[in-house]
């Protein structure tokens, strides 16, 4: 496989590939959804599909840099999201009202990893639409399309911060 050298990093003697892999796309996903989103220092921020591949590194962005995260998930992943210091709430009837429960104060931004009713219930919460990304196709409901982009530097940071152990990752199969 050919692959430009601006887009590689060493990976650790200590990281298994499954996560280098792991890093490699879903982590440089979601840096570049909070870069695009601009997520920064005590603002609300709500991720649906936190307990999935973007969703859990894009929460534990959001937090390193001083957010309030809430994710959404199913039931069996609430206690890994507490973990992850992620505030958790579940899918379905009634998101919005939950969400609103849990953010008093609003939601300031929010990106989509789980597909259309996690986005319809961001666009619904988040007032400035700039600040609602999808990593789906679904940018006809609102929100801003985020494709992932690869780079040395971006990956170097992933892999600094799982090094440090401030960036844990659960690989589900590999």
């Amino acid at each position: 496989m050919v692959v430009p050298a601006d887009r590689l990093a060493r990976t650790p003697s200590a990281m298994p590939w499954a996560v280098a892999g792991g890093l490699s796309g879903v982590g440089q996903a979601a840096l570049t959804a909070l870069e695009a989103l601009e997520v920064r220092y005590a603002d609300t921020f709500l991720v649906s599909g936190a307990a999935g591949g973007v969703g859990t590194v894009a929460a534990q962005l959001a937090r390193a840099a001083g957010a309030t995260v809430t994710g959404t998930a199913r039931e069996e992943n609430h206690a890994y999201l507490r973990h992850l210091g992620t505030i958790p709430v579940a899918y379905g009837n009634g998101l919005v009202d939950r969400v609103r429960e849990l953010a008093p104060g609003g939601v300031d931004v929010a990106l989509d990893a789980a597909g259309e009713d996690g986005l319809r219930a961001a666009v619904a919460l988040v007032a400035d639409r700039d600040r609602v990304g999808t990593v789906d196709a679904c940018e006809r409901l609102g929100a801003r399309w985020i494709a992932g982009r690869r780079s040395a530097a971006r990956l170097g940071v992933l892999v600094r911060l799982w090094v440090a152990g401030a960036l844990h990752t659960h690989v589900r199969a590999a």
